[in-house]
């Protein structure tokens, strides 16, 4: 969590960790490689995390921005861009392979890749995130001006001919959204393993990996935690009523997002957490997990002792938001057959039928 104290634009860390980061919440600052962008998510003592495991930024790229040839040798890099247009990386030891972003793809940047980050567009700039596996954008990182060159000869020819290149992807890897199936987890989330680094995954050696769900109107998540890897929340495309977290060792706390806020949730049972979706008919769209840990399909142990606080928590918050008839004649729509005045336990209120199966 980050908060302002009155009358200031100093950011400062919060002790309660799981609070949302809007993007527009921490002024832009020089991070080596970017020039200036937002440093969101630090784990440094001082930072705005202290102890996390990821570290990620906010990115307000310019048009015709071209940032400085780098590379992190210890540390794995997903680039994400929401808004603007399209975003060529050149990377490799001569920067001769190319990849090309639009908003929603990942763009995945192994430990020890030169890259750097071209925007295009001459008319648009571009908004997204950097994460990495680190506890701090500040560190690890390499400056590269044996490439500037390079760079600089890379971009004069995109300009004029990137549309006709065939992406050379290199060790570095685009990841579309709709890329890769949903399959369903212990939480009851119909998941997208886009970013994996286990064997068979979508990029094998990762040491962070990222998940892509979509959370139907009204879903409540089965209750679980993370013994063993820190979770980094990013949902894009929220319905005005937002997303609601509780957390706690009972659930006791709530943190409600928005879309483009960060919300990190660090490993451990203090740290249990279930969602519930504040819509009752729209979906949270283009949910983002990034987590410190290969995959997002281990790891994810849940707690049922948990689900009767969640139930309860979870449709007190769509009674305050909806009124308790509207909330009352959702559930009868949504589950006709049912006697249970709170049918679908452990998948609460969502008309997806499998919603609340397990893997």
């Amino acid at each position: 969590m980050m908060i302002h104290p009155p009358g200031t634009d100093t950011v400062r860390p919060s002790r309660t960790l799981i609070r949302p980061i809007p993007f527009e919440s921490v002024a832009p600052g020089p991070v080596p490689g970017w020039r200036r962008i937002r440093v969101l998510v630090d784990g440094r003592a001082e930072g705005t995390v202290p102890g996390f495991s990821l570290a990620a930024g906010g990115l307000e790229l310019p048009a015709n921005f071209r940032g400085d040839p780098q590379q992190h040798p210890d540390s794995d890099t997903v680039l994400l861009f929401t808004a603007g247009g399209p975003v060529l990386t050149y990377h490799g030891e001569d920067l001769r392979f190319w990849s090309v972003q639009w908003p929603g793809d990942l763009l995945t940047i192994p430990r020890g890749t030169p890259y750097v980050v071209d925007v295009l567009s001459g008319h648009l700039g571009s908004t997204g995130y950097v994460v990495r596996s680190t506890g701090s954008l500040l560190d690890d990182n390499l400056a590269r001006p044996d490439l500037d060159d390079r760079a600089a000869a890379m971009a004069r020819t995109a300009r004029e001919n990137w549309e006709e290149w065939a992406p050379a992807p290199g060790r570095c890897t685009v990841v579309p959204f709709t890329s890769v199936a949903p399959v369903v987890t212990p939480q009851g989330h119909r998941i997208r393993p886009l970013v994996d680094g286990e064997p068979g995954g979508t990029t094998p050696g990762m040491r962070l990996s990222v998940g892509g769900l979509d959370v139907p109107g009204a879903f409540l998540a089965h209750p679980h935690h993370h013994p063993g890897t820190d979770v980094l929340v990013l949902p894009t495309e929220c319905p005005a009523e937002g997303a609601l977290t509780l957390h706690g060792q009972q659930l006791e706390h709530d943190a409600v997002q928005h879309s483009g806020d960060l919300l990190p949730i660090p490993a451990g049972r203090e740290f249990a957490h279930t969602v519930q979706n504040l819509s009752l008919t729209e979906p949270i769209g283009r949910v983002y997990e990034f987590r410190s840990g290969p995959t997002v399909l281990c790891d994810n142990p849940r707690l049922p002792a948990l689900l009767p606080i969640a139930e309860r928590r979870g449709r007190a918050a769509l009674e305050r938001r909806h009124g308790v008839d509207a909330v009352a004649e959702h559930l009868r729509a949504a589950n006709p057959r049912s006697r249970d005045p709170f049918p679908n336990r452990g998948a609460v209120l969502t008309t997806t039928p499998d919603a609340g199966r397990e893997s």
